[in-house]
């Protein structure tokens, strides 16, 4: 049964009253949400672009303001991202009012400020264009009410984030509660990524952070970059989809690690 045309635009309505309020919306979502199928979803968004109301990105949509950033949104950020979102949501549980917080640039932890919204009195420092874009969006629509400090520097396009010697220096002069970082690969003895530059920056972090929180998915473990930033056994929480390794345990029961699997 077809839906009528009052309906349509009744959904398509309600599509973009969701988008005002959340920034990004999610096929799926919406289609559990309307109890129709993705396909239709996808046309409702199609439709909606082509009126210049939204934006389509992997996945779902954001709003038309967005626009000029929509090039963040890179192939590399939408693989696995129903479960980098599902890591993000767990790793702001372990934010706290008052916090003192850094979210470093990558595409698992950009989609922790979404579920950080509510968060009071907290300080959020990032080097990351995307994530200080999206905390800049909630401040102005009233949706947050914490502190948000860039850190500059020179910006690699891979990541969207600043790092350098200016980034670094910056980071010297801050400490921080809880910092959120991930990596392009892990094992019990080595945290590392294959960018000179984000290595040097993640241990500049670190160096000031009293909870170290590793959220990395598990295509990465067991994985070795070129560039090694520290052993797992030096960070506090490692947040993933996966559970320790048999192998592992001997490894990690030295140590303070929390592992958190969801």
């Amino acid at each position: 049964m077809h839906s009528s045309y009052s309906e349509v635009e009744k959904r398509r309505k309600e599509i973009l009253q969701e988008l005002d309020e959340r920034d990004k919306v999610y096929v799926k979502e919406l289609a559990e949400k309307f109890g129709v199928t993705t396909e239709t979803i996808r046309r409702d968004l199609d439709k909606l672009e082509s009126l210049n109301k939204l934006k389509k990105i992997f996945g779902g949509a954001i709003k038309t303001s967005h626009q000029k950033l929509e090039w963040i949104y890179s192939d590399r950020e939408s693989i696995n991202l129903e479960v980098k979102r599902k890591l993000a949501a767990e790793a702001a549980k372990w934010v706290e009012d008052n916090d003192i917080i850094f979210l470093q640039a990558g595409s698992t932890v950009a989609q922790m400020p979404p579920f950080l919204r509510d968060k009071k009195e907290l300080t959020v420092v990032s080097n990351s264009v995307p994530i200080i874009f999206e905390f800049a969006q909630y401040k102005r629509n009233g949706e947050f009410n914490g502190r948000v400090i860039q850190i500059g520097g020179e910006l690699q396009v891979s990541s969207m984030g600043m790092s350098g010697v200016l980034a670094q220096d910056m980071l010297r002069d801050i400490t921080i509660n809880k910092a959120f970082f991930s990596c392009g690969g892990f094992t019990p003895e080595n945290i590392s990524t294959f960018q000179s530059e984000s290595a040097l920056m993640t241990k500049s972090l670190l160096a000031q952070s009293q909870k170290k929180v590793l959220v990395a998915d598990a295509s990465k473990m067991g994985v070795k970059h070129l560039y090694k930033v520290t052993s797992l056994l030096e960070v506090d929480m490692i947040i993933t989809n996966t559970d320790l390794p048999e192998e592992w345990k001997p490894h990690t029961e030295l140590s303070s690690l929390q592992w958190v699997s969801i």
